[in-house]
């Protein structure tokens, strides 16, 4: 259960059971609040921002117009996404990377996942912004903290620079040095942090940020902290004056609410959350969308623009022009599952999906993920010939080869076949339909 997860089954099935008349009216309106207060209280939002949202709420609502053909639910809805946007901080805050080089300082306790960070924030910057970003090792503590960030830059293409156990001030200067003579447009900082904040860590950042004063300071937290993470914020704050925060592990089971009092109590902008391992599940945090989330409707702009990143256009446009052609076949259907997997699992690209969050339950996204990776490895395991012509697939001797190389059972490699002849008759007659001039039926459309 991921951020927003919990809220999304609470809040918005609130609404919806105690708002079934035409009108708003103090009775159902408090039944309703008196939900939502409950859901995040579960949910670790701070108390004070809670009682602030209430408020803000009820005053809106009460003797609120409803205008004609307008449920009283889908008002309440309005009324609560509109609060929702203002306490995570009305709009996205994107970062300051106008200068040569720009500087990003990131700090952060032990264990927020600061170092992985870093990484995911170069590779977006290099990838979405155009920019050449260089990652400076400055943890000169932790063991293998620079090291870890080496093998990042190793395994991504992305560029490090680092002294060893240098004075990690001395390091800062070099690397702001070396960017400049090599044309890097970006340089972001990876400090040292501790298991607690203490006056030593707080010196060394504060020397870090008078000697290369940097374009941003951003704070990395863990989603998974609960209320801490406002006092951590505060704390590095007041010394630092951050211009941001990026919140880490929130596809974890952390309910997350502590995320909603960040920007409320702090007022530092959430720049990115991070929402599971690989180098690209960093996603620019917008107000809006976690507010679609959070009551159940979706994110869209993410997932277009999650796929616009990760999935290679010439592979799609291929595999549909060969779908227009009648010659859809299991190498397609292995290109298409693979376009899949690089947008992330399939839980989080269902909860973005509109009307979808909370419809299906945590067992069956795994029940559909497991079939997923079982149908991709029985696919490995044939040869090109084969997932081109899939007939070849009726032999005997075949099939033995196929199990024994994948480990899977009989049942599921007929499963497999079963539901990619039922998915290529849906995809022929979609096509036949749409050639017509008429609107494909969608219903029951998979693989």
């Amino acid at each position: 259960m991921g951020f927003g997860d919990f809220l999304a089954g609470r809040m918005k099935k609130s609404i919806e059971k105690n708002l079934k008349k035409t009108t708003l009216n103090s009775e159902n309106i408090k039944e309703v609040l008196r939900e939502i207060r409950l859901a995040l209280l579960e949910a670790d939002v701070n108390v004070d921002v809670v009682k602030k949202f209430i408020t803000n709420i009820e005053q809106k609502a009460e003797g609120a117009f409803i205008e004609q053909g307008v449920r009283a639910d889908q008002q309440m809805i309005k009324i609560v996404h509109s609060e929702l946007v203002e306490i995570l901080g009305k709009t996205n805050k994107p970062l300051e990377i106008d200068k040569k080089p720009s500087i990003i300082m990131m700090v952060g306790l032990q264990g927020a996942g600061k170092t992985t960070t870093v990484g995911k924030l170069s590779h977006l910057i290099s990838k979405k912004n155009k920019k050449k970003t260089l990652m400076v090792g400055l943890d000169i503590y932790r063991p293998g903290a620079i090291d870890q960030l080496v093998e990042l830059g190793q395994k991504n293409n992305l560029d490090v620079f680092e002294q060893g156990k240098q004075n990690p001030v001395k390091t800062a200067k070099q690397a702001i040095d070396y960017a400049q003579k090599n044309g890097y447009e970006v340089v972001i900082l990876d400090t040292a942090g501790r298991l607690q904040i203490d006056k030593e860590l707080m010196k060394e950042l504060n020397d870090i940020r008078k000697s290369v004063s940097p374009q941003e300071i951003i704070l990395t937290v863990d989603g998974m902290t609960g209320q801490d993470i406002i006092n951590v914020s505060q704390e590095f704050n007041n010394l630092l004056k951050l211009t941001g925060v990026i919140v880490t592990k929130l596809d974890g089971d952390a309910r997350g609410g502590s995320t909603l009092s960040i920007t409320d109590i702090t007022k530092l902008p959430i720049k990115f959350i991070g929402e599971g391992e690989g180098i690209g599940a960093l996603a620019e945090f917008h107000p809006k969308r976690m507010a679609d989330r959070i009551l159940g409707m979706g994110d869209v702009e993410t997932l277009f623009e999650k796929a616009a990143d990760v999935v290679d256009q010439r592979t799609m446009e291929k595999t549909m022009k060969r779908m227009f052609a009648g010659q859809f076949d299991l190498e397609d259907l292995k290109n298409q599952l693979e376009q899949v997997a690089k947008m992330g699992n399939l839980g989080g690209i269902m909860k973005m999906m509109p009307g979808m969050n909370g419809k299906i339950n945590e067992s069956q996204i795994d029940q559909a993920q497991q079939k997923l990776w079982v149908a991709t490895i029985l696919m490995d395991s044939m040869t090109l010939k084969e997932r081109r012509e899939p007939r070849l697939l009726k032999a005997i001797n075949r099939k033995q080869r196929i199990l024994k190389g994948s480990g899977r059972s009989e049942k599921e490699y007929n499963e497999l076949l079963n539901q990619f002849d039922k998915g290529k008759k849906q995809v022929l007659e979609m096509v036949k339909a749409l050639k017509s001039g008429r609107m494909p039926n969608m219903g029951g459309m998979r693989f």
